[in-house]
């Protein structure tokens, strides 16, 4: 019965069963039919995915009560934030449910325990999270400095000192230190030739014509700012010393070795992304904060009996175009 009362908002105000079940299905659907897709898997939700002997679903059902939580309270703050939905955004919401239940059939409405106005009811929720989550964020902190944000923006080989030889057992066999010496002169020649040309793209696809086809070395392109972990210290040590277009001598780490050619000390593109990186940072911080407070406020029950009564014994997928 998606009618039954699955949770309380300060006693006065019911989640219905109808509201958590659609909300829950949908997800599982989402997920099931991505792990089918990708890995041949099926009824993920009924399944003990860590070994902690809780079922998935079970888990997920804790998850998503927590997210109705969020949206209840953030509903009964909405007046006092101006965040309540206008007639043009109920019509929207109403018009989306009425396309959801035309596009199901009877059988997985009824499944799913729901109707227009559920489906009306779970889709007002959602937009009006989004409308507090603005209402909550509007006094951050916008301005970002480009040396806050700063990237540079690097091009960079990499030969593994990992053997490509494997013994009786499958294990790879480590190069000998005259074969390491080899690679460290190979790469050294190829950013010899990079440092001569201002082009390593083009003196590693030259060494590429003496390689074979399972050997071929590439280039690859990365930003990275100073409170980014990747790539490799060591390479972001060596890469810092350098000016724009410099080319690295060989940069050795515990995996292999890096040739390094600098782009730009001042990525434009990547520096303006982090920006808005480090906004967003600060509004989700400042929501979490504000959400926090606001929760104290409220009290919400669950009723275990009624939830329960969720199991997982069929499996929810999306309807795809092929199906």
């Amino acid at each position: 019965d998606g009618t039954e009362t699955a949770a309380t908002l300060d006693d006065t105000t019911n989640m219905t069963l109808g509201e958590f079940n659609l909300m829950l299905r949908y997800q599982e659907a989402q997920m099931e039919t991505y792990y089918a897709a990708m890995f041949g898997t099926s009824n993920i939700y009924a399944q003990d995915m860590t070994g902690s002997g809780v079922i998935y679903g079970e888990t997920a059902k804790d998850a998503l009560l927590t997210q109705f939580e969020e949206m209840y309270v953030l509903e009964a703050e909405a007046p006092n934030y101006g965040a309540e939905l206008t007639e043009e955004e109920k019509a929207a919401v109403a018009e989306a449910a009425a396309q959801f239940i035309s596009d199901n059939s009877d059988k997985v409405k009824e499944a799913l325990g729901v109707d227009q106005t559920t489906v009306e009811r779970v889709l007002t929720l959602a937009k009006i999270q989004d409308k507090m989550y603005d209402a909550l964020t509007a006094d951050v902190d916008t301005q970002v400095s480009d040396e806050e944000a700063a990237q540079k923006k690097i091009a960079y080989v990499y030969v593994s000192s990992s053997g490509t030889e494997t013994d009786e057992e499958g294990n790879l066999i480590d190069l000998t230190d005259e074969e390491t010496a080899d690679l460290k002169a190979e790469l050294q020649a190829i950013l010899d030739e990079a440092a001569a040309g201002g082009d390593l793209k083009a003196a590693v696809a030259a060494a590429n014509a003496n390689r074979d086809e399972d050997s071929q070395l590439t280039v690859s392109e990365v930003s990275y700012g100073a409170d980014r972990t990747t790539p490799a210290g060591e390479v972001r040590n060596a890469a810092d010393a350098l000016t724009d277009g410099q080319v690295s001598s060989v940069v050795e780490t515990d995996t292999g070795f890096y040739g390094i050619q600098m782009i730009s000390t001042f990525d434009e593109e990547a520096t303006e992304a982090e920006k808005e990186a480090i906004v967003q940072e600060r509004r989700d911080a400042m929501y979490q904060e504000q959400y926090s407070a606001l929760k104290e406020q409220h009290t919400f029950t669950a009723v275990d009996s009624v939830l329960d009564k969720l199991t997982f014994d069929r499996v929810y997928t999306l309807e795809t175009s092929e199906q």
